[in-house]
């Protein structure tokens, strides 16, 4: 799971980002939310958490942006204020959720598996043989883990998420390595890694255009 952080305390910053790393997930971070807004795409997320006061552009100005281009990568609001006034405006700038400061990482991260990963069935089957657990990003073969690195991990919770549908190689490479020019070969190892992996050639691959996991 990739998550895009605005926050301008270096110091919870810090922890929400050594918290979730421990996990295996990734979190890119913002401490100005004009910054953000220059630097990163939002759809390449699964989540947006984002602060309110912040220089630059403050997080209520950042998803209204976000939403107005359709853009509709679910958002947490964090920050320290208590007016009513702000709650409401948060709600009304497209938030999905909202937390007040200060707050255990464990209720955050609760709030986050609720709005990405809730309507998901946790163990997906790919095959009569292979399934993926889509909370943890781990792939079994029966009931032994099949070692995947971080890159397998996320190439195939991408494709599993939008299983049935040819994922392009454009979006897996921004998915994977975001702000890194990689070329089609990078790709290819990657994926050659995933595949040598597993015992069954479950992704398909249309030449030129991307990859796809298709339904049973």
């Amino acid at each position: 799971m990739k998550l895009l952080l605005l926050e301008d305390d270096p110091i919870i910053a810090e922890q929400i980002r050594d918290y979730f790393e421990l996990f295996n997930h990734r979190v890119d971070h913002y401490s100005d939310g004009a910054q953000l807004i220059d630097g990163a795409n939002p759809s390449h997320y699964d989540l947006l958490l984002l602060d309110i006061n912040t220089p630059g552009l403050n997080g209520i100005e950042v998803l209204r942006s976000f939403r107005g281009l359709a853009i509709d990568t679910p958002a947490i609001f964090i920050t320290a204020m208590s007016d009513m006034e702000y709650l409401k405006e948060a709600y009304r700038s497209g938030c999905n959720d909202y937390l007040r400061k200060p707050f255990d990482l464990e209720e955050l991260e609760i709030r986050i598996e609720h709005l990405v990963k809730g309507n998901e069935k946790q163990f997906i089957p790919i095959t009569s043989r292979y399934r993926f657990d889509m909370k943890n990003e781990r792939l079994f073969d029966g009931e032994d883990e099949v070692p995947l690195g971080r890159r397998e991990r996320q190439l195939l919770y991408l494709l599993l998420k939008d299983r049935g549908h040819t994922v392009s190689k454009e979006r897996i490479k921004e998915y994977l390595w975001e702000e890194r020019e990689v070329c089609d070969n990078t790709l290819r190892t990657t994926m050659k890694k995933l595949r040598n992996k597993v015992e069954e050639n479950f992704i398909e691959n249309l030449r030129g255009i991307g990859y796809r996991i298709p339904h049973d």
